[in-house]
């Protein structure tokens, strides 16, 4: 019976009991030989309905629906209903209303006699108690609940403090656009970061590294979709340069402690702990928030004899910390995680492979992590999935241009492998600058692959014929210019067309001020998101 039944038969009660009430009241004024043990029955019914009363109301408050005990008590309230009917029956039977009204109240007489009474008040009594007993229950139940989730409540409260970095979690919402490899791309490297993932024989560091536009984050997000998926996601962090904290260290280990803490709540303790004993431990320095708020909280949970959890946390882009000294000391840090037992946490990294992260990764040692190079996947592979990748995006351009589907043929996608392989975001860049909506994609198409034989390098076969026509395409005043220069100047491309107009093999750009280069990439968002450093 749920808490809504039981509060209707205990009203049916409470009922019976008025009902009993007034009929001894009846009696007391009319009997007199037999008062006190009328007022006895009378006070024991009393009682017992205040009891009611209580228990009613408990019934039908916002937490009767989970009060397990009063609202079990169907059975014993049953057997109550019918005990004190019959004593209705007994005080007031139905001949005797009759006859009352015949002869006159004064015909009353009082038809229990001193035993029955003595077993009627204990009947009453032992339902009472039996009552308050059920409703003390989930009284104090209720309220050891009402203490534990103000426990929890001060607990999220204090982890409140703990602040953290959302925007650098997978999924955050200034990430919303960032894409995940597609189907059919990156397979063999894929099966084999989840094969190291779950396994226990391999090291607990896994480094994949490449150079710029190699591909990095895409593989991250998807590494990291994979082992949300699977709950084997413990938490992640996505570095981005020049975007408040995600581009440096300060609050990277609270930021993975809060969301561990979340994967696996029985953290939250020794978290709590840590916080308790200092406030202002999110402050401190790398070595202290790392011991306080992660590895001693993991190590408080290893107990023997329980089965252990694996979670995997994904760091991307670790070469975008701005202080060399913390990208190091991260370095050194990450491998004592191993000493966790009952979490065993395994950490996914990329990075480009710049010397602060070679340095720290060689003052480890390699027997703490094992490394790929994205740049040494075969050329076969990296075609391949290029060429998948090119495929998808010219189906879409075709869809949203309403354009036949023999176009671009397959061998201009091979073309386009030719010049971008191994830089995904070299095929990336140029179908961002066919796909734009203000010109014809066939003619920009046409244009980017006019002249290719007069081009030195691969980028200059990509970027070259596209930085032609922006400028072409454009005009701005100078304090335009100027403005849109500074928004790219973080932008690491810049060195490159620096390097290229030096090299005099940017000769078409020898005239041109370097403000208004920066004007026309910049002024196009399809480089000031593709050719920044996190897309790579």
């Amino acid at each position: 019976m749920d808490g809504i039944s039981s509060a209707a038969s205990v009203i049916a009660v409470i009922q019976l009991t008025g009902s009993l009430v007034k009929l001894c009241g009846g009696y007391i004024q009319e009997v007199n030989n037999a008062r006190n043990d009328i007022l006895t029955v009378q006070q024991a019914i009393t009682s017992l309905e205040g009891t009611l009363q209580d228990l009613k109301n408990f019934l039908q408050s916002e937490n009767g629906m989970s009060l397990p005990t009063s609202s079990r008590l169907v059975s014993d309230i049953a057997h109550c209903v019918s005990d004190l009917q019959a004593l209705e029956a007994r005080l007031d039977p139905g001949k005797g209303r009759q006859l009352m009204r015949k002869v006159g109240l004064r015909a009353l007489k009082w038809p229990l006699k001193r035993t029955e009474v003595e077993d009627i008040v204990k009947n009453l009594e032992r339902y009472k108690s039996l009552f308050l007993l059920s409703l003390q229950v989930d009284q104090t139940s209720m309220m050891v609940g009402m203490v534990r989730n103000a426990d929890r409540i001060n607990q999220f409260i204090d982890l409140v403090k703990l602040e953290g970095v959302v925007e650098a979690g997978f999924e955050s919402f200034s990430d919303r656009d960032e894409v995940e490899c597609l189907q059919g791309t990156r397979t063999e490297l894929l099966q084999k970061i989840m094969e190291w993932s779950i396994s226990q024989s391999q090291k607990n560091i896994f480094w994949l590294k490449g150079m710029a536009g190699t591909g990095k984050s895409t593989i991250s997000r998807t590494v990291a979709r994979i082992l949300k998926d699977t709950n084997y996601l413990g938490a992640s962090f996505f570095f981005k340069r020049g975007e408040g904290d995600r581009g440096n260290a300060k609050k990277f280990f609270p930021t993975l402690t809060r969301q561990l803490t979340l994967w696996n709540p029985e953290l939250r303790p020794g978290v709590q702990k840590a916080l308790d004993n200092d406030p202002d431990i999110g402050s401190r320095s790398l070595r202290e928030q790392f011991e306080k708020l992660l590895l001693q909280p993991l190590l408080s949970l290893d107990q023997p004899g329980r089965q252990s959890q694996t979670a995997v946390m994904v760091i991307d882009a670790l070469d975008e910390c701005e202080h060399d000294q913390d990208i190091r000391n991260i370095i050194r840090l990450l491998p004592l995680l191993h000493k966790a037992k009952l979490v065993r946490l395994r950490i996914f990294l990329t990075s480009r492979p710049e010397l602060p992260i070679s340095l720290g990764f060689f003052e480890i040692g390699d027997y703490e992590y094992q490394d790929l190079a994205l740049h040494e996947i075969s050329k076969e592979v990296t075609e391949r999935d290029i060429y998948l990748f090119l495929q998808d995006r010219f189906a879409k351009i075709r869809r949203d241009r309403n354009i036949s589907n023999d176009w671009p043929g397959d061998k201009v996608i091979q073309e386009l492998v030719r010049i971008s392989v191994p830089l995904f975001i070299s095929a990336a860049t140029v179908c961002r600058y066919i796909e734009n909506s203000r010109w014809d994609p066939k003619l920009r198409l046409t244009e980017l692959l006019k002249d290719q034989a007069k081009y030195v390098s691969r980028m200059d076969r990509t970027y070259l014929p596209i930085l032609t026509q922006l400028l072409n395409d454009q005009e701005s005043d100078e304090l335009e210019q100027q403005q849109l220069l500074q928004e790219f100047q973080d932008i690491e491309w810049t060195g490159l067309a620096i390097d290229w107009i030096h090299s005099g093999r940017f000769s078409a750009f020898a005239a041109i001020k370097i403000s208004l280069l920066g004007f026309c990439i910049s002024h196009f968002g399809i480089f000031c998101s593709s050719l920044q450093p996190s897309f790579m």
